[in-house]
């Protein structure tokens, strides 16, 4: 799990891979996607969650978990 400096930190990284090179922009914006796809899910996978619904009778309900792939 990473804290949210990290993941702009690998966020910056995936912009800045292609900032001084000549690349296919195409082919850059898939890497970049990639990069960026890979930070936000290490953000995301294994954070306790609190989630809120409605029981079949009507009633508030809220549990925990834990966000998993």
């Amino acid at each position: 799990m990473i804290d949210v400096q990290e993941l702009a930190q690998l966020i910056q990284e995936a912009f800045d891979m292609y900032s001084d090179v000549e690349v296919d922009p195409a082919t850059a914006r898939q890497q970049q996607a990639m990069k960026i796809a890979q930070a936000v899910s290490q953000f995301v996978i294994g954070r306790k969650t609190v989630v809120t619904g409605t029981s079949v009778s009507g009633g508030a309900v809220t549990g925990t978990g834990v966000i998993q792939q």
